[in-house]
């Protein structure tokens, strides 16, 4: 999800309804980090935003150079607008006193891979053959796979928008982060431009730092975490209530008596809240279940193997159902209805050979859906 808005950074959320994924895309912008008005409403109210922004950064500076500043950065905005560029801003630093200044755009385009992999593999090949003495670097962001050029790029700033009035060549120190959209047949793509070269390393190290904010999440997901931040009794999830509690352990103890092994109960976790498999398929992530977490060791050599598949015929006679992977050291079991819809808890049963343990999880039904709940239990 992407971050909330701190006193120290800023989350940047671009209008992703204009796009077609259904994903809600966020990241991290330094406060110091001055937004451009690539989606501004129209021409006059990017005049003004620039205008503020112009004389905010350049306060000491003549009227005539801000003026001239305003005006490359307006001529600007058409190309990136045409270009998918969903946000841009300007990074202005002081390094041992003297200003530092660089560029960051984010577009938002569509690839044509099958995968993330495939679109990633796709891109550094096209790009190579454009940019063939650039670096390539995979890397894993916080986000997922993601791949990162650093090189050089040159263009001339005409007469016209130069803040000197004069024809100006440049060249500038270019990184760029390909990151493809889970699910979906769209990439971003964030580029740090920058002629402070001997900065370079700082604004690179700034981005990079970005780049590892970006997030994303569905509109459900949005909607729950929402509701999970402005609800009191979500407000502390850590802590189920009683009820749910004492449910857990009866279920825990009937569990350990189908076990029945002579050994030491240890664990016995506190009971957490935790987001359902079903539910964080379906991209849910907010509480919806809990579980106990407990463990039976010290157990006779010999007699561990035996008790999975008593367990398993166990709970299957009760209506249970159960599954046994194939290795033989997991049981999976969970109360189901006549149509094998589940319907109440569940628990998976791991063993341990090398440590001589039996580990038990029972989970509790989901709370987007009906369950039975027992009371009673010797764990509490």
């Amino acid at each position: 999800m992407p971050n909330e808005t701190s006193d120290t950074m800023t989350t940047t959320m671009p209008p992703s309804q204009q796009k077609s994924t259904k994903l809600r895309i966020g990241w991290i912008m330094p406060p110091f980090v001055r937004e451009l008005p690539v989606d501004a409403v129209d021409d006059e109210a990017a005049a003004t935003q620039l205008y503020e922004l112009v004389t905010d950064l350049l306060p000491n500076h003549p009227q005539d150079h801000q003026y001239r500043f305003a005006l490359g950065l307006s001529a600007q905005l058409e190309p990136m607008v045409e270009a998918d560029v969903i946000y841009a801003g300007l990074c202005p630093l002081e390094v041992e006193g003297r200003p530092s200044l660089s560029t960051m755009v984010v577009s938002q385009v569509v690839h044509d891979g099958a995968d993330e992999s495939e679109a990633l593999r796709k891109t550094r090949e096209t790009l190579e053959r454009k940019y063939p003495d650039d670096d390539w670097e995979p890397v894993e962001l916080n986000c997922g796979p993601a791949l990162i050029r650093v090189g050089t790029s040159s263009y001339i700033i005409s007469a016209e928008w130069s803040a000197s009035g004069r024809e100006l060549p440049v060249t500038q120190s270019q990184m760029q982060a390909y990151i493809p959209l889970p699910g979906t047949a769209e990439m971003l793509i964030f580029e740090l431009s920058s002629q402070e070269g001997e900065d370079w390393d700082l604004h690179a190290e700034l981005f990079r730092e970005i780049l590892n904010t970006v997030d994303w999440g569905t509109d459900q997901e949005i909607a729950d975490y929402r509701a999970m931040r402005s609800a009191p009794s979500v407000s502390a999830p850590a802590d189920p209530d009683e009820a749910v509690k004492k449910a857990l352990y009866l279920h825990s103890s009937r569990l350990l008596d189908a076990i029945a092994l002579r050994g030491r109960v240890g664990g016995q976790d506190p009971v957490a809240v935790i987001t359902c498999a079903d539910c964080w398929a379906e991209g849910l992530r907010t509480p919806c279940s809990a579980k106990h977490v407990w463990h039976i060791d010290l157990v006779p050599a010999g007699e561990l193997p035996g008790a999975l598949s008593r367990v398993a015929a166990e709970f299957s006679a009760n209506g249970w159902e159960s599954e046994t992977t194939e290795a033989g050291d997991t049981v999976h079991a969970r109360e189901v209805d006549t149509s094998g819809n589940r319907v109440g808890h569940s628990f998976t049963l791991s063993l341990d050979a090398t440590a001589v343990r039996l580990t038990a999880e029972v989970a509790s039904p989901c709370t987007r859906s009906t369950g039975t709940t027992p009371t009673g239990s010797v764990f509490g």
